[in-house]
């Protein structure tokens, strides 16, 4: 079975198509500015941390000081207590967490400030006052606790914490939903519908007690009763990354593979998961093909950029993708913007969160990093 090579790519925004050629194809420039970002990170020493996404190309995560998720690596940044510079290579919703987490003497930057998160930008905090407003109009007393994803805004995050919600991450979105339970009769989640519905069907919680509230209808477009007998409220938003994957690419894995393994992360739709072998976080993945075996032969159902660098690093596997779906916005983060950051630390690209939309973010992040 041929490996793979590592590719970067030209990209259509509409389709999440691209036309793909070898990453190996290191242009001079692109070269030159890798070898200055190396030489000036060795400059600030401490006082300059990195912090690279598992989705960023090979030579974005060469250059970090860490690698991993975004709450992950926004812990790392709170820790490295030196560091008076944070620049983080991935989109606008990380870089937010980092700044809530970070100390006030720690600036937090952002190589290209268009790259944000459109599943994040899916729950505007207008709009969840709304909804919370109108759901809690079919209601009798029942207490709904609200939860969003890490991918989501710092606005959204502080409306969490200030009405008793909390911050869940793929990994822990179960323990989270356990103990929300515990405390209260509902749970709304927001922003990613397909993460709500497999932590759900996780716990047991039967489909007809999960309703998904469509915004531009009524009551989210059900009943009074509907809402009343729900236990899970779903925001209607997704990851455009894991959209495009479908049933018929994982059956059609029958025809081209004899014995394999589909691992996918949990934004995924449900009727993929329900066929997947391993579900879990882009940690999990990364664990899940490091414990497997020479010759193992592995289809991953997430971002491109995570995929190639896992069959890059380990040629002894067979690894693949289900589909290669890249996250554009990831994709925003290059050499360039890099290197204009780490030489000028640009104002413009400062992420601040207000002291009041921090401290209520932190509150919700504080409760699921005490029960998740």
């Amino acid at each position: 079975m041929d490996k793979q090579k590592y590719y970067k790519f030209e990209i259509d925004y509409n389709t999440n198509h691209f036309n793909e050629f070898p990453h190996d194809i290191f242009t001079n420039e692109e070269k030159d500015l890798y070898l200055k970002i190396k030489k000036r990170k060795e400059e600030l020493g401490d006082k300059l941390v990195i912090l690279a996404h598992h989705y960023q190309s090979k030579w974005i995560t060469e250059l970090g000081d860490f690698v991993g998720d975004s709450f992950q690596l926004s812990k790392e940044a709170s820790m490295m207590k030196n560091a008076e510079k944070i620049i983080f290579a991935g989109v606008h919703f990380m870089a937010e967490s980092a700044d809530i987490l970070s100390s006030d003497k720690q600036k937090v930057y952002l190589p290209n400030i268009k790259a944000g998160c459109p599943m994040a930008d899916m729950t505007s905090l207008q709009d969840l006052e709304f909804a919370w407003e109108e759901i809690h109009k079919n209601l009798n007393g029942e207490k709904i606790i609200p939860i969003t994803y890490m991918n989501s805004t710092a606005e959204v995050k502080a409306f969490c914490g200030a009405h008793g919600g909390a911050v869940c991450t793929s990994s822990n979105a179960d323990k989270i939903f356990e103990w929300a339970f515990t405390v209260g009769d509902k749970v709304m989640f927001m922003p990613d519908k397909n993460l709500g519905m497999n932590t759900a069907n996780k716990l047991g919680i039967p489909k007809n007690e999960q309703v998904l509230y469509d915004l531009s209808k009524e009551n989210g477009g059900h009943t009074k009763e509907d809402i009343k007998n729900s236990k899970v409220i779903l925001w209607n938003g997704y990851c455009h990354v894991h959209k495009f994957f479908s049933v018929e690419m994982v059956k059609n894995l029958k025809e081209k593979y004899d014995d394999y393994k589909l691992i996918v992360h949990p934004e995924a739709s449900p009727d993929i998961v329900a066929l997947a072998d391993g579900i879990g976080s882009t940690k999990y993945i990364v664990d899940y093909v490091k414990a497997s075996k020479p010759g193992d032969t592995i289809i991953i159902g997430t971002e491109i950029n995570l995929v190639y660098r896992l069959a890059e690093e380990y040629k002894d596997r067979n690894i693949f993708p289900l589909r290669k779906s890249l996250c554009p916005n990831m994709y925003r983060i290059n050499m360039v913007n890099l290197y204009e950051t780490i030489m000028d630390f640009p104002e413009e690209r400062v992420i601040t969160v207000g002291d009041k939309t921090k401290a209520n973010a932190k509150k919700a992040l504080d409760r699921m990093l005490e029960f998740g």
